[in-house]
């Protein structure tokens, strides 16, 4: 798994995007072939960064990895599943109970503005925790739902409809 960083500096915005299971050339290729002309207008206008996976390059653990910058032992999430002790049954980390920090988002601690938005839902709820929806701060929706998100739920309504886009399908 890699991530790529976009730094647009004449506005002093960050944008970070992590694809998952995506090799560069493939970015290289598409955006060569003006299949992504926002991502290559991004990169051509800022600086762009490429990291790669410093540790197990487990989805959940790696997730929590990048919305902390701590390892799974201080977030807690070690890998995609794990034994839960209370039913006895192997589940998904993709529950909120399984984390040990509430802590995500340095910089949206320190006062910045985030907008998050996943590709799954399952995937928002875990990255969402410790946001404060009504500060006007932050925006948190999945583009699996964004024609259900609601200003209560996720800070923005119906984000299908503000895009002017269609329910991608994942």
């Amino acid at each position: 798994m890699q991530f790529v960083a976009f730094i647009l500096p004449q506005k002093a915005r960050y944008v970070v995007i992590c694809f998952d299971g995506c090799a560069l050339e493939y970015l290289d290729v598409t955006i060569s072939e003006g299949l992504m002309p926002k991502l290559a207008r991004i990169e051509l206008q800022g600086t762009s960064h490429v990291a790669h996976s410093v540790i197990s390059s487990v989805k959940n653990p790696y997730n929590m990895w990048i919305a902390t910058g701590r390892r799974p032992v201080h977030h807690g999430i070690c890998g995609n599943f794990l034994y839960d002790p209370d039913t006895g049954d192997e589940v998904t980390t993709n529950y909120v109970r399984f984390l040990r920090t509430s802590k995500m988002f340095k910089y949206y601690e320190a006062g910045a503005r985030i907008a998050l938005v996943t590709a799954k839902d399952k995937l928002r709820a875990s990255l969402r925790i410790g946001l404060s929806l009504n500060e006007n701060r932050a925006i948190c929706f999945s583009s699996a739902r964004a024609d259900q998100a609601t200003k209560l739920a996720k800070c923005i309504e119906n984000a299908s409809h503000w895009l002017e886009r269609d329910v991608p399908k994942i």
